[in-house]
């Protein structure tokens, strides 16, 4: 089955409340991959908004905004509206405080503990440089140092070891060395014989 994406080409820019758009930085247009999961949700979505355009259409009060995510009515979501429904969200779940921005930083932290390629990472967040990404993640996951410490030590040559013997091997082995120990005398219960001589 083919991947499904999406590409950056715009940014929106708000002043005084109103939205415009515009064409964002040369490293913030780039293609965007979606797992199967949200490309899934995504489709729901696609459907969901076309029977809204149908309904809507009639009472002509849809707009046609060209956007993605949208309104019931086709009206384009506005940032501010956005975050405010997503600390919401936030609130309702219980989870602790997050804001909308941090879902990027947190994207990229769950795809290097996934074990994806730091390049391909910094594709996906738009870095100009690998090393933007390096010193941004590896600095707050010791997870993915230990990981690089324990690669680069599986790859050393080292010499076969010899294998530990079977258990009935190891049973064996101790049952002759008990039998070939005598046993010593226990002490008399009555108090330890501190090698005194009784008086004459």
């Amino acid at each position: 089955m083919s991947g499904s994406w999406f590409r950056i080409s715009a940014q929106t820019v708000e002043i005084a409340y109103r939205q415009y758009d515009e064409a964002p930085k040369q490293d913030s247009v780039r293609t965007v991959t979606l797992d199967s999961l949200t490309r899934d949700h995504w489709q729901d979505w696609r459907t969901t908004q076309a029977k809204e355009r149908e309904q809507w259409s009639g009472e002509d009060a849809w707009v046609e905004s060209n956007r993605v995510w949208t309104h019931e009515n086709g009206e384009p979501l506005h940032p501010d509206w956005i975050s405010r429904r997503f600390n919401r969200l936030v609130e309702l779940s219980g989870l602790p405080p997050v804001r909308l921005h941090d879902t990027r930083h947190l994207s990229a932290t769950l795809a290097l503990l996934g074990g994806a390629d730091i390049k391909v990472v910094q594709e996906r967040l738009g870095h100009s440089s690998r090393q933007i990404t390096s010193d941004t993640y590896t600095s707050v996951l010791p997870q993915l140092m230990t990981a690089e410490a324990e690669s680069t030590s599986a790859v050393v040559p080292r010499s076969p070891q010899k294998e530990a013997p079977p258990n009935e091997e190891l049973d064996h082995a101790e049952g002759q060395s008990q039998e070939g120990t005598e046993e010593t005398p226990e002490a008399d219960e009555d108090g330890p014989d501190e090698g005194l001589s009784p008086a004459a």
